[in-house]
């Protein structure tokens, strides 16, 4: 028998790999869009004991209002074989108010444009708060043309309006599956996850605990969100490509960093800290993450470490040059 028909029969029946074979799980997530409120994230967060710092921003209204205004792109059929569309248009925009109008044109059976108002057919006026931590005196004003009372048009036009002010309402109270889907990337990221490749991510078993609280957690948010982990048994091979994939990732990553540094290097413009700073933030975070997986892994990562050694010369010329230009 064979050293892995052993380890197969050892493991039948069992619900999982014992802590000793695991070598990891490979991820994978699905956040659908759900009505997630961020005050509800946070109580989740609180009861499995996730690191709050990586809670997605609150919504602000004034995002809600160019989203929901900018989603609508509605059409609808008239008499005499017609077609109207509508579509979103900016009007103006100050420290006060942000106005946009939403303009309609109807074309023809042949697709031929008929006619095009620039009057708007709804205006929306979204009114700023006047504190900026105070989102609740920002207000939503949306009004329909009244030139269309009476008509044929009168309905569909009402009906757009109400629809913006809905998506608006839940652009506000909502997060979208955007900002949950980044929330999870990140919170991987911190797992110091490796990306198989596009949505798949390795988990070293050291972050084992943690990732199970975060799988909970996406598959708290309902719908047809979750989270799968799939038990890797810690053999050489499986070892080993772990082990090539993030070299291959943190290299190309410190290729990328390297080509940014020397671009900025050889540019005119100063070299300011701030610049600095950012790039040498990034180049210690990857050389951070392949330190933690040297240990974890049990291996020597030699082309990481080359690709890091240019890295850090491309960053040693660049703090010269900033000296120079000070």
């Amino acid at each position: 028998m064979t050293k892995t028909s052993s380890l197969k029969l050892a493991l039948a029946g069992m619900d999982d790999i014992p802590d000793d074979l695991l070598l990891g799980r490979m991820v994978l997530f699905t956040i659908t869009e759900e009505r997630v409120r961020r005050d509800n994230l946070v109580k989740w967060f609180k009861k499995f004991g996730l690191d709050e710092t990586l809670l997605p921003l609150e919504n602000k209204a004034v995002d809600a209002f160019k989203k929901a205004t900018s989603d609508t792109k509605d059409t609808y059929e008239l008499r005499k074989d017609r077609v109207a569309s509508v579509m979103c248009r900016d009007v103006t925009s100050n420290t006060e108010y942000i106005k946009r109008q939403i303009t309609r044109e109807i074309r023809d059976g042949g697709r031929r444009t008929l006619s095009y108002s620039d009057a708007d057919a709804i205006s929306c006026t979204f009114y700023r708060a006047v504190r900026v931590d105070d989102q609740g005196s920002a207000r939503l004003v949306i009004s329909p043309n009244p030139r269309y009372r009476g008509t044929e048009e009168e309905a569909h036009i009402n009906a757009i309006a109400k629809q913006i002010y809905e998506r608006y309402e839940a652009y506000r109270q909502y997060l979208d599956s955007q900002k949950i889907r980044a929330m999870v990337r990140s919170y991987l990221k911190r797992l110091n996850a490796i990306e198989i490749k596009g949505g798949v991510y390795f988990v070293h078993a050291s972050h084992d605990e943690e990732l199970g609280r975060l799988s909970d957690l996406v598959n708290k948010l309902g719908g047809g969100c979750q989270m799968n982990q799939i038990p890797i048994v810690d053999l050489p091979r499986e070892r080993a490509f772990v082990v090539r994939t993030f070299e291959r990732e943190a290299a190309q990553t410190l290729n990328d960093l390297t080509k940014e540094i020397n671009e900025i290097s050889s540019g005119r413009t100063s070299v300011t800290p701030a610049t600095y700073g950012r790039l040498k933030a990034r180049f210690d975070e990857v050389m951070g993450n392949a330190e933690e997986h040297m240990l974890t892994l049990e291996i020597s990562q030699d082309s990481t470490a080359a690709a890091g050694e240019v890295a850090l010369n491309a960053l040693t010329a660049l703090a010269d040059r900033m000296v120079s230009d000070d």
